[in-house]
């Protein structure tokens, strides 16, 4: 797909199908308009809407890092940050871009505007970085496993809406898409990261009960869909 403007080719935007928060946005490059880099994703701003949880933003710099790492890691990166420069307000609240202000998704997360006045510091919101690692309990309360990844898929409003859960027993982002088709990568990382992973399950939004003070997720059945079933 060409660009109309300039003519060159344009990847797919993804932003138009289904998407892994973890593994398709976070540390992806961002470029204004012009192309122009303006750091990286380092943690999605999510907001309850009714019934669904949307994407409304990114989030970027040391700060939004850091409290995405979290633990005693992230609190002193997050305490020395504020420490370089205590005259700078608000300097331990990460910078945030809201969706509205992003064009498109393919190896990198393209603005729709210029890079000029477009950061603006976060307000109390929901973050994709607290919901990856929460630990997931089955029915009974018995625990299964942990998130790893949250897909969201466009609605027909535009809304990146959380569609579903993957739960495993790894690391959040540690599946690396092989979840997703068949043939990428390696055979034998492939046959390596799927043996390691043979227990994760994907669980619907709709069926996940999500407790952010907590930070557990309780479903409300057991999920019995692997993710090779999952959307390709």
């Amino acid at each position: 797909m060409s660009d109309p403007e300039t003519g060159e080719e344009r990847l797919e935007n993804r932003l138009e199908a289904t998407i892994d928060g973890a593994l398709h946005l976070l540390d992806r490059q961002l470029l204004d308009r012009e192309g122009r880099m303006l750091g990286k994703v380092d943690d999605v701003e999510l907001t309850q809407r009714g019934d669904d949880l949307v994407i409304t933003g990114v989030l970027t710099g040391p700060a939004a890092l850091a409290q995405r790492l979290g633990g005693r890691l992230g609190g002193a990166m997050t305490r020395t940050w504020g420490q370089l420069r205590v005259s700078e307000p608000d300097r331990t609240r990460p910078w945030r871009i809201d969706v509205e202000d992003i064009d498109r998704l393919d190896s990198a997360l393209h603005l729709a505007v210029r890079r000029e006045g477009v950061l603006r510091r976060d307000r109390d919101a929901l973050r994709l970085g607290t919901l990856t690692g929460m630990d997931v309990l089955g029915p009974d309360g018995t625990r299964i496993g942990r998130v790893l990844d949250a897909r969201f898929q466009a609605d027909h409003h535009g809304r990146l809406v959380l569609v579903s859960l993957i739960v495993g027993h790894g690391r959040p982002g540690s599946l690396l898409g092989y979840d997703r088709r068949g043939d990428i990568g390696p055979r034998l990382v492939r046959v390596v990261v799927r043996r390691l992973h043979r227990h994760t399950v994907i669980a619907g939004a709709a069926d996940a009960e999500i407790s952010w003070e907590a930070r557990t997720v309780r479903l409300r059945s057991v999920p019995d869909r692997r993710p090779d079933h999952a959307l390709r």
